[in-house]
Order: structure tokens, then C-alpha cells, then sequence
């Protein structure tokens, strides 16, 4: 049917690409395009079926259009699932036929059958982000067809696409199941993207420097002075059933921290963001009616020794002098602790309005939730709110400054940096010496690509405030930003120099050095971050990413260990684990499992790592046997449910093979293969049958198909279930790797 002439409408639509189809018509350009036909009969079958409409097929590419999103995502998980009995009645020999696919919904104008609108960028920078057999979807079609989903789905998290201005919060749908592989594949990839931001992706540095107030980015002091770091965790509300903190206790934390940060020799760090001192502030607020009471306790970390602590009872009219008087008596205990000069913070410059002030505590609050277009729209709201109380309420420009900043980060309209720029002029003039406004305004000229003027508006920042090592930290990313390596790496080394207990400088030095492929170096870097300050969680998650990088499986491992320390997760543990295990460290992997499982007890994949490290790391028969088993009764519970995930039998022919029960082995294996027959994990479990059998054939099969999906070569050397590969006489892994 032919579209309408200009016709406006709302679409789903849908990209699809076949995987390594450039390298096989390099290679047999006759059989690539035999499997271009059954390609395009399998998909065109699914989307009329459907009630679709091919738009156009582009290379090896289709692009089709449906009125809803259901029957887009119908047709697609019908695709993958007919790509994967395609390949089971294929001649093994042959490379599997496999795509990944792209879905969006959006508006878009169909004129002579043709398509037209952003939402048709959308979709097709969606497909090359899925894994092969996956669909990436976003969150208009995650939204119509979630409650009705069957197949496994993973969060991908909100992404930027090339040329779109909106980020696009993504999801993977597998039909064949997600299986670790596909965890760690994204999780790397997620490391190698934003290693460094892990609060408000591409943003956190941007805001380190915006006007007084803003809390989730500490204050690194001066050169030369003790390095005194003071954690401090969110105060509760104790009249919320939960303690959770609301928009009135997370204001008092950003007035303690903002106050505090203006201490000299004292380093404040944000107990949310995975960084532990030695030093720890918790509080409370307990609001009814009219009355208010502030709660403080400040201990050390080690022994839990409590130096301080103490109430302080007023009422919400009392509010600024209840600040000033804590931020006041914490800064002297402080001052005891590290045996400074006592020195009183001066009060923020806040307002005489309670009603401005009130507005302003909602809208941080907001600021310092997930970072949405709703959480925004609703900051900036309540920042406007508050000026229309107080039109003279520096902070609350402030505010506007930074929420501005994070929409444009959501959108890469640069309208929403014109009125970043607007408000942080207004914040200005209510101070027209803060080093820190001029740096959110250079940094604000960065993201608009104009770096000559950046350079000046932070030099002149950087002469207002000599004591402030962000301030160069920043001028050596535009530096970096403009292609300068040499000119970006001297002003890193005069800020090392002369920052020298600024764990944040050695930090932001290393990841630069990480970009430039100097592995070594950015370790060496990190690691004098760890000496100043040593529970960071991400920079050992950075550590790690450049151990990776190097091969180095134990040390990376070791990293993600310390990590887990600090912030434990199953992911994190179960991931340390394989390392450890791939280093032939096996009671260190042993440990890690473990606690993976404790977080999961019921996750058959970490009994059947378990099971897998005692047959072929500690060599106990009988330990290894009886985790087999227990995962077989975890995986027989699942057996008879309906649309069962084929990465279960695949795990459960494994688990067969570990009792020695071939037989069954092949019938689990048989059984995936009816959905799956060319994912990573089915066959890694092919391969573990081959091994079994002796089949040379088989086993070289199934080693260069795991290569060709993308499996690490290091990987397959490295795992100890693996061993008879690097045995055996006949088989040569670098051969097979070639394709000899």
C-alpha cells in the first residue's frame, strides 16, 4: 500500500543489519549473497505477517514501518527466533546467519512512500548498539510493550546517539536469553565510554565549578597542606517512615557541605558517590510543624570512634541560624581533629525569604536525583519559584545555572546553554569576584566548542582563586578538547606540582593518560590517587578498565575486588571471580562467587562457575558434583516453564557434562539448540560437548565461531576448563584463529 502524500503520523520503526556480512563478502562474495536472499525472505515473511511495510532495503540493511509497537517487537523477537532454527538445520560448516535489529517509535512524515523525521535516526542508531540475536528498543516501545514482553530484557541506561540531540534511554530484548557475556560485554563497553563519570554521565565535571551550593562535587584545597578529607553522608528525615532523606534534610547537607568546602586544609568528599574517608559526618532533621530539630554525629571510621556530636532545636523560622550554628560547631571540632587554626566557615548567601529558601532546598533536591527530563523541568520550576520570592537570591540563579546545563546534556540543544549562560551572568552580578562563576561560564563556552573564550573565562578564575585545583584541571581538558595532548598533559604536571594532596588532580590526570592508550602511566597515576585517598571505589573501577586493556585478567581482577569493597554487587563479585579464575587464582575466585551467590542464591550461573572452578582449578570431584547437582535442581525447577530462556538448557548441559552425563548433556544442548544455536553461550556449551567426544572437527568448529563472535583468543587460553585445547598437539589455537 502506498503511503499518503505528506501524511503525519506516528510509526514504529524498524532498522535490521545482518552481523559480519562486509567480512563475508570479502571472503565468498557468491555465499554472502545467498545468505542475503534467505535474509530478506525470513524478515519480509515476519513483517507482513505482521502487518508491516518495508520501507527499503539498504545493503545488507532493512527498514520497515509499523502503526504499533507491539507488532514491531513481534515481528522482530519472531525474526531472531526463525534466524535461530534457520541456523540449527544449517550445514555447520557455514556461518550462522544472524542480525541485530533496531526499534523506535516516534512521530514521522510519510510522503510517497517514503519516511521522513528524527524518529528514523533514532531507530537506526539503535541497531548497531544491540548484540547479535538482540533488539535494542527505546523507551517509547519499552514503554507500550512491557507488561506483554516475554522474552529477557536488560536496562541499557539513557545513551547518546551519533547526530541525535536527545539521549535515548535504551533496552536490549534477546530472545535466545542474556546471559553473563552480554552483561560483561556492555558493562565494558560502559567502562570504556564514561570510565570516569559515575554520577551524571558527561556532566560531573561541568558542575564542579558552578556557584556556591552545589554539593555533589567536594572543594580540593591547596598545595601542601595535610591531606584532611571529611566524608559526608546525606542527612535523614526521621519523620519519613524509611529515613530517606527529602528535599528539606538533602538542603541542610548542601549548605554543611558548600560551608565546610571553604575550610583551609580540610578535603570534603560525598559519602553517595563510592568515596570513603577517614573522617565521617552523618546528621538528621526532624521537622513537626513549626518546630525543628538537627541531629550530628562526626566519628572516625576506623573503631567507629565518635570525636562529635550533639542537637540543635529551633524553630523553621530559625532555619539560618540553626545552619550557621552547626556548620559552626562541626568546623570546630574539625579544626581540633586535624589541629588547625579554628576557622569559622561564613554563612552562605542566602536570603531572608523562608518561602525562596523552601523552593530553592526542592529544586536542589530534585538536581541531585536521576538526571530525567522530568526531574529538570521540575528544578527549574522550582528555582523560578523561589526568585519570584527573592529576585535577589544568588543561589537560586545558581541553581537555574546547573539545571539549564543538565537539560541541555539531555537534549545538545544549545538553547538550554543560552539560558545557562543567562543565569550564570544574573549569579555574576550578585558576585561579581566568585572564581566559581567565571569557571561555570568558561565551561559553559567549552560546550559550545568555542575554546579560546573558555581558556579565558577559566584563566580568569584560575587568578581569582589560586587555591582551587579544578579551575587548571578544567583548563587542561579544553586543551584537550582542541587536539592539544602536549599542551593539556604540561598543565596536568604543573597541577600534580603544585596540588599535590588533590586525590581528584592525580585522578582526572590519569584518565587523560588512559585516553592516549598509556595504560601504565594512568595506573601509576590512580595508584598515587589511592595513596591520598585510598576507599575510591572508582578509581579502582578505572584501575581495572586499564588492566583490561593490558590482558592483565589477576591484577584487573584485584582492582574490581577492592572496588567491591567499597560498593559491593554481585555483578561486581561474580566478575572478580571469572577474573581470578582466568588467572588460575582459584581460592580468590573461590571467595568471589561466593559472595556473588550469598547477593544471589539462586542464580545457577554462579553454581555452575563454582562447580566449574572445583573440577578444573581445585580438582575436588566431589565439591564439584554436589554444585552440578544443586544447579541441575535449580535449573529442573524451570524446566517446565513455558517460553524457558535456551540459555538455561545451555547451562544445564554444562552442568550434565560436570557429572559426566553425556547423554544428557546432548539432549539439554538439543533442546536450546531449537532457539539457539549461535550465541556465545551455545557454543561455548558446544564446544565443552565436542571436547567431551573427542571430536577434533567439532571442537575447531566451534573454537573459530567463538572467535568470530568476538570472543577474547586471551580467553579462550586462559580458561582452565579450556585446558585440553592448549594440550592437545593437534589442535593449535593460533592456527584455528587464522583459519587453518
Amino acid at each position: 500500500m502506498v503511503a499518503e502524500h505528506n501524511q503525519h503520523c506516528e510509526q514504529t520503526l524498524m532498522f535490521t543489519d545482518i552481523v559480519g556480512y562486509s567480512r563475508l563478502m570479502g571472503r565468498n562474495e557468491t555465499m554472502a549473497i545467498e545468505m542475503l536472499g534467505d535474509y530478506r525472505k525470513i524478515l519480509l515473511s515476519h513483517i507482513e505477517q505482521q502487518n508491516g511495510q518495508l520501507v527499503e532495503f539498504i545493503g545488507d540493511a532493512i527498514f520497515a514501518r509499523f502503526d504499533s509497537a507491539a507488532s514491531a517487537t513481534a515481528a522482530a523477537i519472531a525474526i531472531q527466533q526463525h534466524l535461530q532454527a534457520f541456523n540449527e538445520v544449517r550445514d555447520k560448516k557455514l556461518p550462522p546467519l544472524q542480525t541485530r535489529i533496531g526499534l523506535h517509535k516516534g512521530e514521522v512524515m510519510l510522503r510517497d512512500g517514503a519516511v521522513f523525521g528524527d524518529s528514523v535516526n533514532i531507530a537506526a542508531r539503535l541497531e548497531p548498539l544491540a548484540v547479535a540475536d538482540g533488539i535494542c528498543i527505546s523507551q517509547t516501545v519499552y514503554d507500550e510493550i512491557r507488561f506483554t514482553l516475554s522474552s529477557p530484557a536488560k536496562r541499557l541506561g539513557v545513551q547518546a546517539l551519533k547526530n541525535i540531540e536527545q539521549k535515548i534511554r535504551v533496552y536490549l530484548i534477546k530472545p535466545t536469553g542474556i546471559g553473563w557475556r552480554d552483561h560483561l560485554f556492555y558493562f565494558l563497553r560502559g567502562l570504556n565510554k564514561k570510565i570516569h563519570a559515575y554520577r551524571y554521565p558527561l556532566t560531573a565535571c561541568l558542575f564542579a565549578l558552578i556557584v556556591a551550593g552545589f554539593y555533589f562535587i567536594p572543594r580540593w584545597l591547596v598545595p601542601g597542606y595535610t591531606a584532611n578529607y571529611v566524608e559526608i553522608a546525606d542527612f535523614q528525615n526521621l519523620m519519613n517512615e524509611k529515613g530517606d532523606a527529602d528535599y528539606f534534610s538533602a538542603g541542610i547537607t548542601e549548605a554543611v557541605r558548600s560551608q565546610l568546602a571553604d575550610m583551609r586544609d580540610v578535603y570534603i568528599v560525598d559519602a553517595k558517590e563510592g568515596i570513603h574517608a577517614p573522617i565521617r559526618l552523618e546528621g538528621s532533621v526532624q521537622r513537626l510543624g513549626d518546630n525543628l530539630r538537627i541531629a550530628y554525629r562526626l566519628f572516625r571510621r576506623k573503631d567507629n570512634v565518635q570525636i562529635a556530636g550533639g542537637k540543635l532545636d529551633g524553630t523553621y523560622q530559625d532555619i539560618f541560624i540553626l545552619q550557621d550554628r552547626l556548620v559552626g560547631e562541626i568546623a570546630r571540632y574539625l579544626a581540633d581533629e586535624f589541629e588547625l587554626q579554628n576557622f569559622r566557615p561564613a554563612p552562605l548567601r542566602l536570603t531572608s525569604d523562608v518561602t525562596a529558601y523552601d523552593y530553592y532546598l526542592k529544586g536542589i533536591k530534585l538536581l541531585d536525583m536521576e538526571m530525567t527530563q522530568k526531574n529538570v523541568d521540575e528544578s527549574i520550576q522550582f528555582f523560578s519559584e523561589s526568585i519570584v520570592h527573592d529576585v535577589n537570591f544568588s543561589l537560586a540563579y545558581s541553581g537555574l545555572c546547573q539545571a539549564y546545563l543538565k537539560k541541555y546534556y539531555l537534549t545538545y540543544s544549545d538553547s538550554w546553554l543560552d539560558e545557562s549562560s543567562k543565569n550564570c551572568f544574573q549569579s555574576l552580578e550578585k558576585d561579581k569576584f566568585s572564581p566559581k562563576a567565571h569557571s561555570a561560564i568558561g565551561l559553559i563556552y567549552k560546550a559550545r566548542k568555542e575554546y579560546k573564550t573558555a581558556i579565558e573565562w577559566l584563566t580568569k578564575a584560575k587568578s581569582l582563586d589560586e587555591d582551587d585545583p579544578s579551575i587548571m584541571i578544567h583548563i587542561a581538558s579544553v586543551y584537550g578538547s582542541l587536539g592539544d595532548s602536549k599542551r593539556a598533559e604540561e598543565i596536568y604536571k604543573i597541577a600534580i606540582n603544585k596540588y599535590s594532596k588533590s586525590w581528584l588532580t592525580y585522578s582526572s590526570y590519569g584518565f587523560f593518560l588512559m585516553q592516549q592508550k598509556r595504560y601504565q602511566d594512568s595506573i601509576r597515576l590512580y595508584k598515587k590517587s589511592l595513596e591520598i585517598l585510598p576507599e575510591n571505589s572508582v578509581v579502582f573501577n578505572n584501575i581495572a578498565a586499564n588492566y583490561m586493556y593490558l590482558d592483565d585478567f589477576n591484577a584487573a581482577a584485584v582492582a574490581l575486588e577492592s572496588a567491591s569493597k567499597i560498593e559491593p554487587s554481585s555483578f561486581v563479585f561474580g566478575n572478580s571471580g571469572s577474573l581470578y579464575y582466568l588467572s588460575s587464582r582459584f581460592n580468590e575466585s573461590l571467595k568471589m562467587y561466593k559472595m556473588a551467590l550469598e547477593l544471589e542464591p539462586d542464580n545457577f550461573e554462579w553454581q555452575i562457575n563454582i562447580a566449574d572452578l572445583y573440577k578444573y582449578g581445585l580438582r575436588d570431584e566431589v565439591l564439584a558434583n554436589r554444585h552440578y547437582k544443586m544447579a541441575l535442581n535449580s535449573l529442573m525447577g524451570s524446566a517446565d516453564e513455558r517460553n524457558i530462556s535456551p540459555k538455561n538448557y545451555q547451562f544445564m548441559a554444562r552442568a550434565y557434562l560436570g557429572v559426566d552425563d553425556l547423554k544428557n548433556a546432548e539432549i539439554a544442548i538439543n533442546a536450546a539448540d531449537r532457539v539457539d544455536v549461535s550465541s556465545v553461550e551455545a557454543n561455548y556449551a558446544h564446544l565443552k560437548i565436542s571436547i567431551e567426544k573427542r571430536d577434533f572437527e567439532s571442537v575447531k568448529f566451534y573454537v573459530k565461531q567463538l572467535l568470530d563472535s568476538g570472543y577474547s583468543y586471551n580467553l579462550i587460553k586462559s580458561d582452565p576448563g579450556l585446558s585440553y585445547l592448549r594440550d592437545n598437539k593437534f589442535l593449535k589455537l593460533s592456527e584455528i584463529e587464522k583459519g587453518q
